[in-house]
């Protein structure tokens, strides 16, 4: 038996389909990971633009460290107080205790020699019996001894003190010197600075602990203040808090990590402390931090005591994101994939989805309320699908640049808006219908089409309508009553409202209409029961306060908002240059869009507008007849029938003659105009048989009647024309 083998470097076919067939097995696996830390590392660092981030939050975090050194510096933490305290101990310990020995020795010297000299002026005195002068003499010559020996204790104390301290000094000055020796050999200069640098650091240390044994730490330590956050920081914030006390505790899940220019960290609540506990206390909290309240993020983890902690460096908020799909002229899904509507803390899109619920926006004059419903206009343009309605109740001009996009466009008409409630009423009824007969309970996207597209209809300004005062309250209450109903159950059925106001109060907002909006975004308001209009009772007492939102340009949009997908969180709509025409470009997108699939505003068949137009006589598609959404018949453009009258009228004859039609005529339309060459005769055929021409084009017939003018001549009464112009309407 053979074995045929090949090269190691020929290609094998057989073993090359092998791999193909098993890619998945033999693919390159990722490098371990000994340490199990990759989770915790934010996937936004393993990208070019991580590292640009990181770079930037490098250097914010520099800066934050210099002003808190330099702040520290003026304390007795200070880094020139560490280096004082450093050096006067080491003096002291040069010194040492030997300067108690010499004391005691001078003091045993001086007093040895004070014993002496009274003895010898003891022995001195010359009337002294002998044996007392001999008694004296022995006296003194012992008093000399002893001073003698103490004073050489003395020499001896301080020659034992000055050699220790030399030794000490010796011990404390070699390594410096050695450090400047060693440093100006290798290096010259530079090795110098760093040799000193280094024993100022060495004093430093032995200096850090203040006279009174305080050594610094970040136990007063703020992240507003430039410091990074720790575990010890985020523990005693939370009791400073008040959310844990006693044997209560934070159990750290995850080290604390920095997410772009924000920290990161995951902890559990031990003592039955609920994440809703925690986000009730969020002042306290943010304080203990040294933080606004809106720069921090408490997020639960599918567990009552886990919960995620962000806090920002800088405001969130402080930034304004554009709405992405502005300059885009592609299609849109905002049935399956929402329409951008804002950011969130962490940076992240909010999309609202139209398609299971209607939304509520609340604010003051000035809060960003507009700048929300512009969103939803931009998304809504870019999906043809989509059947947009817009009542203005403001009446201002503000949409009139984009009403030929619109399906239907009112400005400032309750009733008409009864109108057209009254007749969407029937359209859900009819779409709840086809649902009954295919046996499901809400529309699906691929039921869309057979339903009839997406009907999203936007109330700018609500209490124009929904207030019972004033000359149009007779519609108000029967507009809530349809509202509350198309709210509840339209959704379902294709069927959205989006419904916008600055007066937040009970009779403009009921509570039975605002239960039937799943989506509610409060702007800044005035007091915590308008934020509650907005958001639902006891929303502001548990936390969800859109009155503390402070009243400047840079919070406009801030809010908070809730949905089905999102629960509450704080959010800043997305932005939109209306004033630099970022509206009208989405809207002429959506035209375009709707024009390529038949279904252009006004150019197609619309069950609604059309059932309108049958009821009123009017239609609204593209703004109406006067295309800026005034319910009324646009003025026509005066005719040839409209100039004879106006030519007759002018008279006072109650007739008009050939030669005055002719005149008039010429002055208003150039056609009647007289030929430089054209004689008497050409010209009044010529006239006259426009003037037969335009009225048989209008499918009229005037009688020609003789006018007397100094003479009978040719021409029309003013009673025919009127009848004329009767028979053409």
């Amino acid at each position: 038996m053979t074995i045929e083998t090949l090269p190691s470097n020929a290609p094998d076919p057989d073993w090359d389909r092998f791999l193909a067939a098993h890619a998945d097995v033999f693919k390159e696996q990722p490098a371990p990971d000994p340490m199990a830390d990759l989770p915790l590392v934010p996937s936004w660092t393993r990208s070019s633009s991580g590292w640009k981030n990181r770079g930037a939050a490098a250097r914010m975090n520099s800066t934050r460290s210099f002003r808190r050194w330099a702040r520290r510096q003026a304390t007795e933490h200070g880094h020139a107080s560490q280096i004082g305290r450093g050096l006067r101990r080491t003096f002291t310990w040069i010194q040492g205790v030997e300067g108690a020995h010499v004391a005691v020795a001078k003091h045993e010297a001086a007093r040895a020699h004070h014993a002496y000299k009274a003895a010898k002026r003891a022995h001195d005195k010359r009337l002294i019996p002998g044996k007392e002068k001999d008694k004296r003499q022995a006296d003194m010559d012992k008093a000399s001894t002893a001073s003698t020996t103490a004073l050489a204790g003395y020499k001896r104390a301080r020659k034992e003190a000055r050699t220790k301290r030399a030794l000490r000094g010796a011990a404390a000055l070699a390594p410096i010197a050695a450090a400047e020796a060693g440093g100006l050999y290798l290096i010259g200069s530079p090795g110098g600075i760093l040799a000193t640098g280094s024993a100022l650091v060495a004093f430093a240390l032995m200096g850090r602990r203040t006279d009174d044994g305080q050594v610094y730490n970040d136990r007063t330590a703020k992240i507003g203040d430039g410091d990074r956050m720790t575990d010890d920081m985020i523990d005693r914030a939370f009791r400073d808090a008040g959310i844990i006390k006693g044997d209560q505790a934070v159990i750290f899940r995850s080290p604390v990590i920095q997410d772009g220019k924000a920290w990161l960290v995951h902890i559990e609540v031990t003592g039955s402390v609920t994440v809703d506990d925690v986000r009730k206390k969020t002042k306290p909290l943010a304080s203990a931090l040294g933080i606004p309240r809106h720069q921090m993020d408490i997020r639960d983890e599918g567990r009552e005591d886990h919960l995620s902690l962000w806090v920002s460096m800088t405001d969130p908020f402080g930034r304004a994101i554009p709405n992405p799909l502005i300059g885009t002229d592609g299609k849109v899904n905002a049935w399956r994939d929402g329409l951008p509507l804002g950011f969130d803390k962490r940076g992240s899109i909010i999309l609202a989805t139209i398609s299971d619920y209607s939304l509520l926006v609340g604010g003051t004059t000035r809060s960003g309320k507009g700048m929300a419903v512009a969103n939803i206009l931009v998304g809504a343009m870019l999906d043809p699908r989509i059947r947009v309605r817009l009542f203005d109740g403001k009446g201002t001009g503000e949409y009139v640049g984009i009403a030929g996009s619109l399906d239907t466009f009112v400005r400032r008409n309750p009733e008409r808006l009864l109108q057209f409630l009254k007749i969407l009423a029937v359209e859900l009824e009819r779409r709840t219908e086809i649902l009954v007969d295919l046996g499901v309970s809400k529309a699906t996207e691929e039921l869309l089409e057979e339903l009839g597209g997406i009907e999203l209809v936007i109330v700018d300004e609500l209490a124009t309508y929904t207030v019972k005062g004033g000359l149009n309250g007779q519609y108000a209450e029967e507009i809530v009553e349809l509202l509350a109903q198309i709210g509840a159950v339209g959704a379902a059925v294709g069927i959205v409202l989006v419904l916008a106001t600055q007066t937040l109060k009970v009779e403009v907002v009921p509570s039975r209409l605002r239960g039937n909006c799943a989506g509610r975004w409060a702007m800044r308001v005035e007091s915590a029961t308008a934020s509650n209009t907005v958001l639902g009772d006891g929303a502001a007492g548990d936390g969800y306060d859109a009155s503390e939102i402070p009243n400047s340009k840079a919070t406009r949009g801030r809010g908070w908002l809730t949905t089905p997908d999102t629960g509450f969180i704080e959010a800043r709509s997305l932005f939109v240059d209306v004033e630099n025409g970022d509206l009208r470009k989405a809207a002429k997108i959506g035209l375009d869009l709707r024009q390529a699939i038949g279904r252009a505003p006004g150019h197609c068949a619309d069950p609604i507008e059309d059932q309108l137009a049958e009821e009123t006589g009017i239609s609204m598609a593209a703004g109406g007849p006067t295309g800026k959404g005034t319910a009324v018949q646009a003025e026509r453009e005066p005719d040839l029938l409209d100039h004879l009258i106006k030519a007759a009228t002018a008279t006072g004859e109650g007739d008009l003659s050939r030669a005055e039609a002719f005149a008039y005529l010429a002055g208003v339309d150039p056609e009647f105009a007289r030929g430089d060459e054209e004689g008497d005769t050409a010209y009044a055929t010529r006239a006259g048989t426009l003037i037969k021409t335009h009225l048989d084009a209008l499918g009229v017939e005037v009688p020609v009647a003789n006018v007397q003018r100094g003479k009978r001549v040719r021409g029309w009464r003013l009673s025919d024309l009127h009848a004329a112009r009767a028979d053409a309407q």
